[in-house]
Formats: C-alpha cells, sequence, structure tokens
C-alpha cells in the first residue's frame, strides 16, 4: 500500500469513526442501531489502531 493510499483510508476511517460517534449521539436510535454502531466503531477503531502500529 502507497503512503498516498494509505492516507486516504486513514482519513476515511477517521471520517467514519466520526460520522457514527455523531449517529450515537442522536436520541432517536433504538437500542439495536446503537449496539450495531458501537461494535462498528469498535472495529474502525481496532483497525485505526492497527494502520497505526504498521507505520
Amino acid at each position: 500500500m502507497t503512503d498516498e493510499t494509505g492516507s486516504d483510508t486513514e482519513r476515511h476511517l477517521r471520517e467514519a469513526l466520526k460520522h457514527l460517534g455523531q449517529a450515537q449521539d442522536d436520541d432517536d436510535l433504538r437500542k439495536t442501531n446503537a449496539v450495531a454502531l458501537e461494535e462498528v466503531s469498535n472495529t474502525v477503531s481496532s483497525v485505526l489502531r492497527e494502520y497505526e502500529g504498521d507505520e
């Protein structure tokens, strides 16, 4: 993976985390959706940590 591709990937993952966080803050979400969002958020965070560890 090139540095440019890695930068794009990291930027997209961080944007996804931001959007997930905003969705979790929305009081209208049902509990099922909140749990699913939390799991996706945890997965994206894990990928970012692994990515940062590879640099």
